[in-house]
């Protein structure tokens, strides 16, 4: 699968161990992905005091981006009959070993929001995607 990069809420792990699995299939030449969550959070003032005295949460986030080499973007294309804006969400399922030499499997739940192609003069033809995010399930399986 080549050297792919994880990022996940801002850490980076080594690809070189990991199975991305997606539309059911591990075929697919990832050069990236990186995923996260993050929540809104707001101070809250009180009477009398100019520092919060307590504060509130709203709405979570997913973020997912995912890198792909033009192989795979034309495979997904072909199966989409032509267009990648038309694949209904899907689950990637990213299996990798932490820090701690344990197995980590997360799910991610995207569709794609873009079709592109990123052509440049080095030798790979390849485009990270802002996928629109619809879930992360960090440590998914135990």
């Amino acid at each position: 699968m080549g050297n792919i990069v994880i990022s996940r809420n801002g850490k980076t792990f080594s690809g070189g161990d990991a199975t991305i699995a997606m539309l059911g299939s591990i075929d697919y030449e990832v050069t990236k992905i990186e995923y996260s969550v993050s929540q809104d959070h707001k101070a809250n003032y009180s009477l009398g005091s100019n520092k919060p005295t307590s504060y509130s949460v709203g709405k979570v986030e997913p973020k997912c981006s995912l890198g792909l080499r033009l192989k795979s973007i034309s495979a997904l294309e072909k199966a989409a009959g032509g267009s990648l804006l038309s694949i209904k969400p899907f689950d990637i399922v990213v299996v990798f070993v932490d820090d701690e030499n344990e197995m980590i499997t997360d799910i991610v739940k995207v569709k794609f929001k873009e079709q592109k192609r990123v052509i440049t003069d080095d030798d790979d033809i390849k485009a990270d995607f802002d996928m629109f995010c619809l879930d992360v399930e960090f440590n998914a399986v135990n």
